[in-house]
């Protein structure tokens, strides 16, 4: 374990700054000391990471980015080695981001790196309570036994590594306790079969989902907590809200028998016992016949702080921020943001107590990012920013992955 130092090293972390300019200036961004930036007045930070089609297999990856959005529009963007897919966290110590040499911290007084060489498809990353670290899962992927994912926790004085079996698509922090949910539970996979309804009547192959606690490891390893007898799960939202031990998360999927279901899930980490209740509309008819386009259902966006009162919200596809009771699974429209997904566009949602902040990347290469807060109690708009640059430069080669706002804001 490494003790943190400021890092300058010249293709593992540049910084690079760009004036707040218009979308068709083409301003060249400059590359700047890294030990020399800090968080400063920074309002939302993604990450981009290098598109991961054909053309672009992952011997020749390029470099990914965390960017750092100031309030009027103007950036900072920190050069990583990269990752496949990237997402970070933010607490009052500072802000938590990766690539698959190095783990690192941005606070206030500068970047602190640690070398931790881990697999290059990152799941999530949580913010530890009380500002004690942060804890990430990252996908290895298939091996000998089963299926590997590896968990990587990270504080002030350096970050430590080790793997769990199973795929943890989905992962939710209780407390201090991270668990995940597997829709490939790798070796466990054998263990289900003495459990009733955990194989599929239709294709005996097809896996239940996995809940096991990740950290703190136990004995060194994941701990099962739980099955759910759900099969081809869409539960990819990889950052879940859980509450008192009980995580809560939307789920479409095919039963044993076949049948697809569109439910909101209560699964309870102490017990490993779940509950869920369809997705209906305010007339009691399923969210997919006139609500919410099936087909699109799984473009849906919210984050481990989506509860609120008893409702879980999130972001549909058509760019309305849906609200559905837990307890009934009713599921009603709060109000439109224009910020939509599809084949051309991607937006993502980062909640906090006081606000919604979503960000939406078009796919044409010329489109700036474009970001909006909402006010959570009432819907009004509070801000909107342009990020301008980052489409002339990158054009479609990366795409953007994880976002954060500060945990107050």
């Amino acid at each position: 374990m490494r003790l943190p130092r400021f890092i300058a090293l010249a293709a593992c972390a540049l910084l690079l700054t760009t004036a707040c300019a218009s979308p068709d200036s083409g301003a060249e961004m400059n590359i700047a000391d890294p030990a020399a930036v800090k968080l400063g007045e920074t309002v939302v930070a993604f990450s981009l990471s290098p598109d991961t089609s054909a053309d672009n297999p992952a011997e020749k990856r390029q470099p990914g980015y965390l960017v750092l959005v100031r309030a009027d529009g103007g950036t900072q963007l920190i050069e990583t080695s990269g990752m496949t897919e990237s997402h970070i966290a933010w607490s009052e110590t500072g802000l938590f981001f990766s690539d698959d040499n190095r783990d690192y911290i941005l606070g206030k007084d500068g970047l602190a790196g640690f070398e931790n060489k881990k697999a290059g498809h990152q799941q999530s990353a949580f913010a530890l309570p009380g500002g004690t670290g942060f804890v990430a899962v990252y996908n290895e992927g298939f091996s000998e036994a089963g299926y590997t994912n590896q968990v990587a926790v990270t504080t002030s004085t350096g970050s430590r590594l080790y793997r769990v079996e199973g795929n943890y698509f989905m992962n939710a922090l209780c407390g201090g306790v991270l668990n995940g949910i597997a829709t490939d539970a790798g070796a466990h996979f054998a263990e289900s079969a003495a459990i009733p309804g955990m194989r599929s009547k239709v294709d005996p192959s097809a896996q239940p989902e996995l809940l096991s606690q990740l950290y703190p490891a136990t004995v060194g390893k994941e701990k099962v907590l739980a099955w759910r007898g759900v099969f081809d799960a869409g539960d990819h939202n990889r950052h879940v809200p859980c509450h008192d031990g009980v995580i809560t998360f939307l789920s479409d999927y095919t039963d044993a028998d076949g049948k697809p279901r569109t439910t909101v899930v209560s699964w309870n980490t102490g017990d490993g016992k779940y509950t869920e209740q369809p997705l209906v509309d305010a007339e009691g008819r399923p969210v997919t016949e006139k609500l919410v386009d099936p087909e699109m259902f799984s473009q849906k966006t919210y984050d481990a702080r989506a509860l609120r009162g008893g409702h879980l919200e999130w972001l549909a596809a058509d760019g309305r921020i849906m609200t559905t009771e837990i307890a009934s699974g009713v599921t009603v429209p709060r109000f439109g943001t224009g910020f939509t997904s599809d084949s051309d566009s991607s937006s993502q949602a980062a909640f906090t107590d006081r606000s919604i902040t979503l960000i939406q990347e078009r796919f044409d290469g010329k489109t700036p990012v474009k970001i909006k807060r909402f006010d959570r109690v009432t819907g009004n708009l509070i801000t909107e920013v342009t990020v301008p640059g980052l489409a002339e430069r990158f054009g479609i080669q990366f795409n953007l992955r994880g976002m954060a706002v500060p945990p107050g804001s």
